[in-house]
């Protein structure tokens, strides 16, 4: 199937070409100097004419083909590797869609080296994860892109709403990412405290575990699924400010937790490096330090130099600190394919700690509530690796490796000196208490 797709791309890029010279022969027949608005719109149609074409030979919509065709012409002239690891199916046309969508931004002399840090995580991750760390990527080589990405979507935040079938409609908000993740998170603590889910199996729970709302949990008071749960609690606060329909019983005092990684000379303003808002991508620096400055709490996680693998973390609620480790490391989910949040998931013992598996880094893994069971109840087996590198085999002798998703997605542009080095050429005042 990829191979036919990197077919395909070769063949949209072909086409394109053929609109080039169809254009090119145009204008060549108006002649000199008789450009305007009637030529500008002509200019058009050879590519109307052959997305109109390609729709109805192969029956799909039209805009499906001019993906197809942008798609195709960026393989072919941008991005061969990835053209290549597509035609030996190493990836498939999800994970080249990602790499070509993650570098549109870029400057096109960056796009090699953005490609050659993509590539190899997508022959090993899914097309959501790699989607993710394309963003991240091309915001660590081109720090300005975020701020300027960020400026224009801001300007397109709206509300809509669209009617479904029998009597439901949807709303639909777009607005900066941060707040979005923030509303999410508190509807969901909220309707997660509405239910009492049903105990897991024994082993270490999340941070919020007691209200991880697990859908597959049996409700002891409430039948309604998490889903309708949030739904309910969202209208509630959008109509009367206050979540007064469900009795509050302290759900008012619910606030959304959202998880940021600063890198420290952004959050000191040496520099515009972007920050890393789980779950969603790279976000703008200065949004990253407004939400610095109101944090409860802090932590800073020291990495490795050369693999960016957290080492250590540091902060002011001790007894929570071998969690928060795990948090850093892992991000979210382990189980190949799942994307769960990390402060829904559980800490489970790689080597059951009845069994003797120690309560350590390299005995435990996030696994969300459903993975954690399946993990229990099924001949499903996992294999700490090192480095937090787990290694899962299927009931069927299968092998899916998971790596630890980095901290730091990509090095600095080789173009510039690293972030140490400016910060030791950083002049300080001496007279500064903070300086010394």
């Amino acid at each position: 199937m990829s191979r036919l797709q990197a077919e395909r791309a070769e063949v949209c890029a072909e086409a394109l070409d053929l609109v080039a010279l169809r254009v090119a022969q145009l204008q060549a027949a108006r002649g000199a100097g008789r450009g305007g608005g009637r030529g500008e719109i002509g200019d058009t149609i050879p590519l109307r004419e052959v997305m109109a074409e390609l729709s109805a030979a192969l029956r799909v919509g039209e805009r499906t083909v001019s993906s197809w065709l942008g798609d195709g012409a960026a393989l072919v002239s941008t991005y061969p590797a990835t053209l290549d690891a597509l035609r030996e199916g190493r990836i498939d046309d999800r994970h080249a869609s990602a790499i070509i969508d993650g570098g549109m931004p870029l400057d096109p002399e960056r796009r090699a080296e953005y490609e050659s840090l993509v590539l190899p995580l997508a022959e090993t991750e899914t097309a959501a994860s790699v989607r993710e760390s394309a963003r991240t990527i091309a915001a660590r080589l081109q720090p300005d892109i975020v701020d300027t990405r960020h400026q224009e979507a801001l300007a397109a935040r709206q509300v809509k709403t669209y009617a479904l079938q029998d009597g439901l409609a949807r709303l639909l908000l777009d607005a900066p990412a941060v707040l979005v993740q923030g509303i999410f998170e508190r509807i969901t603590d909220m309707a997660a405290a509405l239910d009492t889910p049903t105990p897991g199996d024994g082993d270490v729970g999340g941070a919020d575990a007691a209200a991880s709302g697990d859908p597959d949990g049996e409700p002891d008071d409430d039948d309604r699924t998490l889903d309708q749960r949030r739904a309910d609690v969202a209208c509630d606060l959008l109509l009367s400010g206050a979540p007064t329909a469900h009795g509050d019983g302290g759900l008012g005092a619910i606030r959304a937790t959202v998880h940021v990684t600063v890198p420290l000379l952004t959050l000191a303003g040496l520099d515009n490096a972007p920050a890393t808002l789980d779950g969603h991508g790279p976000i703008d620096p200065g949004t990253a330090r407004i939400l610095a400055a109101g944090a409860s709490c802090w932590e800073r996680v020291m990495t490795h130099p050369i693999t960016h693998e957290p080492l250590r973390i540091d902060t002011y609620r001790p007894s929570t600190r071998l969690r928060r480790l795990l948090n850093a490391r892992d991000r979210h989910c382990r189980w190949p394919g799942c994307r769960r949040p990390a402060p829904r998931c559980d800490a489970d013992h790689t080597i059951p700690f009845s069994e003797g598996g120690p309560t350590r880094t390299d005995n435990l893994a996030l696994l969300c509530r459903r993975h954690h069971r399946l993990k229990h109840a099924s001949p499903w087996h996992i294999q700490q690796l090192g480095g937090g590198t787990l290694a899962f085999t299927s009931p069927t002798g299968r092998r899916y490796r998971s790596n630890a998703p980095p901290v730091a997605q990509a090095a600095p542009s080789t173009t510039t000196d690293p972030p140490w080095r400016r910060l030791l050429n950083t002049a300080y005042d001496p007279a500064d208490p903070a300086g010394s």
